[in-house]
């Protein structure tokens, strides 16, 4: 798929190691490292587990030979700068910023009805 892409694709893998039940006894961690190694082998350029806990961006960045992405959100700057700090070299928002786009715009239009 990349090289059809000719540079034109980021593949950001997904690894749902912590959204999934994981059989009892399974270190998460040595999982979500597995799953990550064999996606960067596979061609992903970033991956993405998603729901990890921040205290395990450290261990998961320090295993894997790719950028590790986590889940941010936008009213609170500094824990997505912690983030960073912790081994994340890509900040996701999801749909929180055109949530918060929309809200703004929403506030405007309110008060140009009853200013």
């Amino acid at each position: 798929v990349l090289d059809a892409a000719d540079g034109r694709l980021f593949v950001n893998a997904r690894v749902d190691t912590y959204v999934r039940a994981l059989p009892d006894g399974t270190d998460v961690i040595a999982e979500t490292v597995g799953r990550a190694r064999l996606y960067a082998a596979a061609g992903a350029e970033c991956v993405y587990p998603i729901g990890a806990p921040a205290d395990h961006l450290p261990r998961l960045a320090a295993g894997v030979t790719v950028p590790l992405n986590a889940h941010g959100t936008p009213d609170d700057p500094s824990g997505t700068r912690r983030l960073g700090e912790l081994g994340a070299a890509r900040i996701t928002f999801g749909p929180l910023l055109q949530r918060c786009a929309t809200d703004a715009v929403r506030d405007l239009a309110a008060r140009l009805r009853t200013g």
